[in-house]
């Protein structure tokens, strides 16, 4: 009888962590339209991703100089490195005509960051049946609501994605096993005639602990394409 129980509660718990969202809303909801962030009303995400930062390279600068200072690593000073606590005298050196390797690095990686906050002003919505395109000013996305499947993350993990309707809101989940997971939630607001948004950031990923919510104004006309000069979003 005890084996039989147990079996029981492990389909019951095996099937409650497969449910998907479904295909539709239930009360007919439509994100359709071009909106605008009110920032009043919206956090902040640039000032988050910039604080992230300066925290991680202040941690990373403290164990590199107690790791050199006990002896334990000899790390050669990086010759693009400008910071204070570069080790050695310099000598003044030209301007250069194009960024550096390192420069470029660090860009990279923080327009890969900006699109994984989805910082845009802007976000324009076209919802079609199951459908969903959503296109800012960081990038242009496609979704099928009540869909799971495997997609690759911004910066290469293999994650599992469930996308679908948890009543009024929209929500697009993803979740690399040993990496990053986020939720994204959109929902209209009928009162206001507004759009609300929810991104969460979780697990191994340099943005892990972040929340953003943000709240956008319906606004007229057409919305600007995404620069995808870096290649196609997916």
């Amino acid at each position: 009888m005890r084996r039989c129980l147990f079996a029981l509660g492990l389909c019951i718990l095996t099937h409650a962590a497969l449910a998907a969202y479904t295909a539709t809303s239930p009360h007919g909801a439509d994100l359709s339209g071009h909106w605008r962030m009110n920032v009043a009303l919206s956090d902040d995400a640039e000032h988050l991703l910039q604080k992230r930062l300066a925290d991680d390279r202040k941690r990373r600068d403290a164990l590199m100089r107690r790791a050199r200072a006990d002896g334990e690593l000899f790390i050669p000073p990086d010759p693009d490195d400008d910071s204070p606590e570069a080790p050695g005298p310099r000598e003044p050196r030209a301007e250069p005509a194009r960024p550096s390797p390192r420069e470029l690095r660090f860009k990279r990686r923080d327009d890969e960051l900006r699109q994984m906050l989805g910082i845009s002003s802007t976000l324009d919505i076209k919802q079609s049946g199951m459908i969903l395109d959503f296109q800012s000013q960081v990038d242009a996305r496609r979704f099928e609501a009540g869909v799971r499947s495997q997609v690759s993350m911004p910066q290469g993990e293999l994650a599992d994605s469930n996308v679908g309707w948890d009543g009024d809101w929209f929500v697009i989940e993803r979740k690399a096993r040993g990496g990053p997971r986020v939720v994204e939630k959109y929902r209209w607001l009928k009162k206001s005639d507004q759009l609300e948004s929810l991104i969460s950031w979780g697990g191994e990923s340099p943005l892990s602990g972040i929340k953003v919510h943000r709240v956008y104004d319906r606004i007229a006309g057409t919305i600007a394409p995404p620069d995808l000069a870096q290649g196609p979003v997916k």
